[in-house]
Formats: structure tokens, C-alpha cells, sequence
């Protein structure tokens, strides 16, 4: 049913007066509509015939906005299998956004709000032979931008396509989710709900239709059954069920339980675990995760929309996100409250990959008021899509928390209680009832303060800041936190280049990059030119330079923010703000740009997550006079780390060395230098590296003498492996291995890591893993401060 859709807009109900097009079977009016894909966005749609400009450039999504306030007709041919007797059909439609009439052959057969709200209409009799089905979609229903007030808004549906600070206004509009015809028995399987508890696995059922026998059958991974059953309600015995455990944590392990009645079937796949949070601190919500009695720290990051048309976005490419992830050892996703209730494919993969999520409610904060509307009707409202939405999703293992929306709080700033709002109140009462084993938080952040606050109440569970905080003050900030769970926070930086060149017109691909009108459309909020350019000394004159300069700040300050946090005994984890962007920005808080593509961010993110690791305690990026730094360590095993002070030239200026045992983040020991006015750079032989300057600022990074660095090639399928080896020259801080296809080309390529540092004499052997790229197509730019930039594309013979 996903194929041969076609589409058209109208102004209003003038739909109304060309109802014989929605049935139209003698092709006369094609040249009206054009193709659409299903599940797909409308604005997608209208893309892909060529009828509006690219959104994702400069600023023409401007030029679309009028789409939202369109009436959008989908129609197709649908050829009905006919049906034996006592067999039943319905059309299921997964995701309708927002509000819909569905009709046969010109008739009405059913009405249809919610975007998250599956729609399932009986045909039964109504369908034989040829017939045309339409759907209209109505214009997408008002609510309120970043900015405005979270009580105006009256619908359940993402705020981020209204316009946010990362994504301008796209309103999103369309059949987002799968369409299926589906014929069963007598009886249809209107759910199926799997709960495991402890050895056993207890199910129930929803029947629509007679009594009639009820059969489960669960099997392991590797098909083998293991269990079996009978009844509306069973519980299936299962001896010494393998676990399903975190990512970084033991293997996810899945079973798959098939639920059949006569004539229709449910599978489910199903993962043991026990996940619990456990309260740290008298009065505070539990913020610790507990998985089968073991505590966890959360390493994570936050989820937004993979496109701002995100009925439009492939399986790869959230396959592609969420591989990044995996391969970071994220333990979690908090999925924001201002995106989506997220689909079945996402949680699909965080099943697959042994990811937590944390799901957000579809509710935002607002820059004038942030306090859901008490209307009754919106709250009954709400409720209702809660009963529907709550049993679409609670059979995924990797779902551990519900979560009333991102940053409700009363006009004080405190974040609201359930107590404080009739709809938290409601949505909390629908996930006690049909999710009773998942963990329920109003909103994020959570507890007596917005934010950690200098001279304010501690948090418990905090948001911020999102900026550099500049490199004098950025790491004094963050050894300051005092908070249970960070949430929400981030280190702004601009995009890669190659995806700056492919949204930012050539004409404006520039400097200064604020207060030009396609820079501010293209990230605004996010713009720290100025902060980047007092850092090096106001010395960068070109886009390359100024990405790789901002890129170098973003990811030296996110690493040390989520170090600082992970070394606090209290600290029960960090979500970074954000992993991905669903919008091409030039400048962003995202680690990963809309194209996939990792930026620094990510892989020193990626580092600072290592089961091993050992980090440093600095007074700033920035120091004057003498350097001394605390080193810190955690591991599963022993553990031995050297810690150097060098010049960029490869000369040292003070080493240390400790050992330690297996055990949780503890100081090792502290190192000392002299400064004498230039760069320093701290390594730590665990893999950590720290660029100081004893100085004013940075700028010593844009006159380095060159560094001679030979690469060599080796390809076997889809894997690259490159060596990298300093021939002669000072240090090669900050080397980058980049994409040097366009933006946009099909595929990615991933790095088991990156941004990365060459001391003299020093090799380093590096992995990429080729996905859904053609072999001759395959290009990567090396690129440095004093290397490069250097284009491999075939393996050295």
C-alpha cells in the first residue's frame, strides 16, 4: 500500500468541488497531481516534482511556508484481494499528521486527528475489485514557534517544524507512516502486549472480534523455540533467559514472540531486562539507572527529528545515526519533548543495538510561558492519544522512560511537578496504568532548579548552558556542577565545510558570518563568531579556517564539560545537547551535521564514553603563569597512565606516571609546568589530549610551521585503513579525516575515530567502514592546521 500514491494541493475545502478527481479512474486530470512516497511529507513531495525550491538552501524555506496552510489530497488504485468467508480487511494507516478524512471512491469512511495516533478503518465488504482511495489532509493546525507561549498550544504534535532555534519554519504535513491493507480471520489481534518479568514473559491481548484460541510461541535468537502458550492471557516459563543488556554492557539480546489467532498474527520481539532508577538524594526524583540490580552511568545524548521532514528520512539514514551512537557506547537517548513520539524503526535499531531511550512527550517549552494549557479538553485530549501511543511502544526493550515534555516550568523557572499541571498529571496516570514498568519523569529538567546556578538551589536534574563559555571561564564553569543528571547541554560550533558549501549561496560563503541574513537563517542562535575569533586572536580570514577553529573549540569544550561531569561521585550520567541536527545549519550545537557526518564534537565525546579512560582537571583552556592539572582515571581493569606536558615541538616539560586498579572515577595525581607564553599541549597516554595556552589565545595554531605527515591507503571491501606517520616538523594537533564527496552523495563514512592529535615521530592506524558508498567514489581530505589538506581516493599500490 506504500507505492503509487499521487498528490495534490488544494486552497481550503476547493477540494470539496473536485470530489470526482478523488475516485477519477480515466487518468484525464493526471497532469494535476503529481508523485508521492508513502511515508513520506508533503513538502518532500512537492520538492522531489520540482515545484518548490530546495528548503535546505540559503533561504529558501522561506519560500514554502505557504504548504502548511494547503489542503493536501493523496489518492491511489487499490486492487482488493478477495476475501474468503468469514475473513475481515482493514486499512492501517501508522502516522497521519496531523488531522485526515479517509475516502472510498469518493465516499467518506472515516475521520482521523493525531499524529502519533494510528488510524485503522474496517473495510470488510467494501472492498472488492478495483477501487480509488483517498485521503484528505488538512491544513496543518496552529501552535506556537520557539518562542511564544506553551499554553496556546492546543494539539498534540512536534513544535521544532513551527521554527526553532535549529530548524526554521517547515510545518510538517502528510502520511508520515506506513499505509497497509490487512485481512485476518474472524478475530483480529488489536494487541498484543509482551511483559517480561523476572524468568517469565506475561502476555495479553486485545481481541477484536469472537473468543477464540489464543497461541504463543517464543523463540531465541536462533530460531529455537523455547516457549509456548495458550489463552487470551499466559505466562510463558523460559529457563535462564540470556539477557538484554545496555550498550557497552553485555550483548542486546532478542527473542521473538509470535501471537497468532485463526487468521492473524502478531510478532514481537522481546528482551529481558530488569531497568529501574533508584533516588540518590533525599527529596530527588530516582535518576540512577539500575539494570538487573547493576548501576549504570548514563553517557548519551539527546535525539532530534533525523530531517525536519521526517516522514521523509530512510531506515539508513536513522540506521546511520544510531550506528554513530552505538559505536560511541551510548547507553542512552533522551528523545526531546519539542521533535517526536519516535517511530518504529528508530526503536527498532535501539532494540537491535542495546539503547536506552528516554521519550519525551510532544510538549516544549516557549520563551514567553513554558506551562501546558489546563483545558479540559485538551487534557482529556491528551490522554487519549497517551492510551493509544503507551501500547504502540512498550513492547521495545530499550524503552525505559516516559517524560511529560522538554522544560515545562512555572513562571518562576522551577520545573513543573505533576502536581503543578492537570496534563502531566493525566499522562503520568495513562503510564502508571499501561506501562507500569516504565520509570516517569514530569519533564527534563526535573527537581527545584531550571539550571546549576551559582548561589542557587542544587539541582537535581539540570539543563545548560549551550555555549562556549569562552577560554578563561568554560572549564571552571563545569568543575563547579553540582547536579544529579545533566540533561541538557552543549558547546555551539560551526558545520563541516563541504555541507556549509552545499546550503550557503557562493555568494555569501564569507566572513563575518553574523547579522547577514543567510547566516541568521541558517543557525542564528548558534553563531559565536565573535567568541571564536577573540580566541585566535582575530586572525581567521576564511570559512575553513573559522569551521575548523569553532569545530576545535566545540569539541575541546563539550569533551571537558561531560568529563567534569562523569567525574563527580553523585553525577548519575550526561545527555549532550545534541547528537544530530534534522535541518543543515551553518552553525549548530549538533555533533553529527544534517549529512550525516561527524564533527569533532562527536569523536571527543566518543573518548571521553570509554570504559577506560583517564581525563584532566584544568583550571582553563587559558592559563597564565605556571599549568597544574589533576589527573583522573576509571576503568574495568588495571590501569597505567603517563601524563606529559610537551611543547608543539616535541620537547617535554614535566611527566608523571601512576597505576591504579579496576574501580569508579578517583584522582590519580597532579602534573606541573612552567608556562612561557605559548602552546602546551597535556597528554595522557590512555588516548586524552588537552591543547592549552599560556598565552592570550589560540592564534599560535594559525602560523604553525608545516608538519610532514605520510599516509598510506589500505582497502579490503567496505574498510579503509589509513596510517598516518609525523615524518618531520612540530606537532600536527587537531587532524581531521574528512568526506570529500558532496554533501548530500549517498552513504557515509564512519571512523573508528578522528580529530586527533600527531606528536612527532608518532603513527597512528585508523579504521573507516565505507557505508552505502560505491567503491569509486570513496574520497577523504586530510586536513590540519599545519597539513594538508591531502586527497586519498585509492589504496597505495
Amino acid at each position: 500500500m506504500d507505492q503509487k500514491w499521487e498528490l495534490r494541493g488544494f486552497l481550503g475545502d476547493d477540494w470539496q468541488l473536485h470530489r470526482a478527481q478523488l475516485h477519477a479512474r480515466d487518468g484525464r486530470d493526471a497532469g494535476t497531481w503529481i508523485p508521492a512516497r508513502v511515508p513520506g511529507s508533503v513538502l518532500a513531495d512537492l520538492l522531489a516534482a520540482g515545484q518548490v525550491p530546495s528548503p535546505y538552501v540559503g533561504r529558501q524555506s522561506l519560500q514554502s511556508e505557504w504548504v502548511s496552510q494547503r489542503t493536501w489530497v493523496y489518492r491511489k488504485r487499490v486492487s482488493a484481494p478477495d476475501l474468503d468467508e468469514g475473513q475481515r480487511a482493514f486499512l492501517e494507516f501508522d502516522g497521519i499528521d496531523y488531522a485526515a478524512t479517509v475516502h472510498l471512491d469518493g465516499e467518506r469512511v472515516a475521520t482521523h486527528e493525531g499524529t502519533y495516533v494510528p488510524l485503522v478503518v474496517e473495510m470488510t465488504g467494501r472492498l472488492t475489485g478495483e477501487h480509488s482511495l483517498a485521503v484528505v489532509v488538512d491544513p496543518a493546525p496552529v501552535s506556537e514557534p520557539q518562542v511564544g507561549y506553551t499554553s496556546k498550544v492546543a494539539v498534540h504534535k512536534g513544535r521544532m517544524t513551527y521554527g526553532w532555534d535549529f530548524c526554521p519554519r517547515m510545518v510538517h504535513q502528510g502520511l508520515w507512516g506506513p499505509v497497509r491493507l490487512r485481512v485476518t480471520g474472524p478475530t483480529r489481534l488489536a494487541d498484543v502486549w509482551a511483559r517480561p518479568v523476572g524468568d517469565t514473559l506475561h502476555v495479553s491481548t486485545e481481541l477484536d472480534g469472537p473468543e477464540t484460541r489464543v497461541e504463543h510461541v517464543l523463540r531465541d535468537a536462533e530460531g529455537r523455540v523455547v516457549a509456548t502458550a495458550t489463552g487470551a492471557r499466559a505466562v510463558l516459563e523460559v529457563e535462564r533467559p540470556r539477557r538484554w543488556r545496555p550498550n557497552g554492557h553485555g550483548e542486546a539480546y532478542l527473542y521473538e514472540l509470535t501471537t497468532t489467532v485463526d487468521g492473524d498474527e502478531r510478532r514481537i520481539r522481546v528482551g529481558f531486562r530488569d531497568v529501574r532508577f533508584r533516588a540518590e538524594q533525599a527529596g530527588a526524583l530516582p535518576y540512577r539507572l539500575i539494570v538487573d540490580g547493576e548501576p549504570i552511568t548514563i553517557k548519551g545524548w539527546n535525539w532530534v527529528p533525523a530531517d525536519a521532514l521526517y516522514g521523509a528520512v530512510g531506515a539508513d539514514k536513522v540506521r546511520h545515526l544510531l550506528t554513530l551512537a552505538r559505536d560511541a557506547d551510548v547507553t542512552m537517548l533522551r528523545v526531546w519533548g519539542g521533535g517526536l513520539i519516535e517511530s518504529e524503526t528508530f526503536y527498532d535499531l535501539c532494540d537491535e543495538f542495546g539503547i536506552l531511550v528516554w521519550q519525551e512527550f510532544a510538549q516544549s517549552s516557549s520563551g514567553m510561558r513554558s506551562v501546558p494549557s489546563e483545558d479540559e479538553g485538551f487534557v482529556s485530549r491528551m490522554a487519549w492519544e497517551a492510551e493509544r501511543i503507551v501500547p504502540a511502544r512498550r513492547n521495545h526493550p530499550s524503552l525505559a522512560v516516559w517524560c511529560g515534555g522538554n522544560e515545562l516550568q512555572r513562571a518562576d523557572g522551577v520545573p513543573l511537578a505533576d502536581a503543578d499541571s492537570p496534563v502531566l498529571q493525566a499522562l503520568h496516570d495513562v503510564v502508571t496504568r499501561l506501562d507500569p514498568d516504565r520509570h516517569w519523569l514530569p519533564t527534563s529538567p526535573s527537581g527545584p532548579a531550571f539550571a546549576d546556578v551559582a548561589g542557587g538551589p542544587s539541582p537535581h536534574d539540570a539543563h545548560g548552558p549551550w555555549e562556549h563559555q569562552g577560554l578563561s571561564d568554560h572549564y571552571g564553569f563545569y568543575d563547579r556542577g553540582r547536579s544529579l543528571l545533566l540533561s541538557e547541554f552543549g558547546v555551539e560550533g560551526m558545520s563541516n565545510l563541504r555541507a556549509i558549501e552545499s546550503v550557503v549561496p557562493a555568494e555569501e560563503r564569507h566572513l563575518p558570518t553574523t547579522r547577514r541574513p543567510v547566516w541568521d537563517h541558517l543557525g542564528r542562535w548558534w553563531n559565536n563568531e565573535p567568541l571564536v575569533q577573540e580566541a585566535f586572536g582575530g586572525a581567521i580570514g576564511d570559512l575553513a579556517t573559522m569551521s575548523r577553529a569553532s569545530q576545535f573549540l566545540q569539541a575541546d569544550g563539550l569533551r571537558y564539560a561531560v568529563e567534569a561531569n562523569l567525574r563527580r561521585p553523585e553525577s548519575c550520567g550526561v545527555l549532550p545537547w545534541q547528537l544530530n541536527e534534522s535541518f543543515p545549519n551553518g552553525w549548530c550545537t549538533a555533533a553529527v551535521d544534517y549529512f550525516g557526518e561527524p564533527k569533532a564534537a562527536y569523536h571527543y565525546v566518543r573518548r571521553a564514553y570509554r570504559k577506560t579512560h583517564a581525563c584532566a582537571v584544568l583550571p582553563a583552556q587559558r592559563v597564565n603563569g605556571e599549568v597544574t592539572a589533576m589527573v583522573w582515571a576509571w576503568s574495568d581493569g588495571p590501569v597505567e597512565v603517563t601524563a606529559r606536558f610537551l611543547r608543539l615541538d616535541g620537547s617535554e616539560l614535566a611527566k608523571e606516571h601512576w597505576t591504579a586498579e579496576a574501580g569508579p572515577p578517583r584522582p590519580l595525581g597532579e602534573i606541573r609546568c612552567a608556562g612561557d607564553g605559548g602552546l602546551v599541549l597535556l597528554d595522557l597516554s590512555t588516548g586524552s589530549r588537552y591543547l592549552l595556552t599560556t598565552g592570550s589565545g589560540l592564534g599560535d595554531l594559525l602560523d604553525l610551521p608545516e608538519a610532514r605527515v605520510s599516509t598510506r591507503l589500505e582497502a579490503a571491501g567496505d574498510t579503509w585503513t589509513v596510517r598516518l606517520r609525523h615524518e618531520g616538523g612540530p606537532a600536527a594537533p587537531f587532524l581531521r579525516l574528512l568526506d570529500a564527496r558532496p554533501a548530500g552523495a549517498p552513504g557515509w563514512a564512519r571512523w573508528d575515530d578522528n580529530a586527533f592529535d600527531l606528536l612527532p615521530g608518532e603513527e597512528r592506524v585508523l579504521r573507516c567502514v565505507w557505508d552505502g558508498v560505491p567503491e569509486e567514489e570513496r574520497r577523504v581530505l586530510l586536513d590540519g592546521w599545519n597539513v594538508g589538506p591531502h586527497l586519498m581516493s585509492t589504496p597505495d599500490m
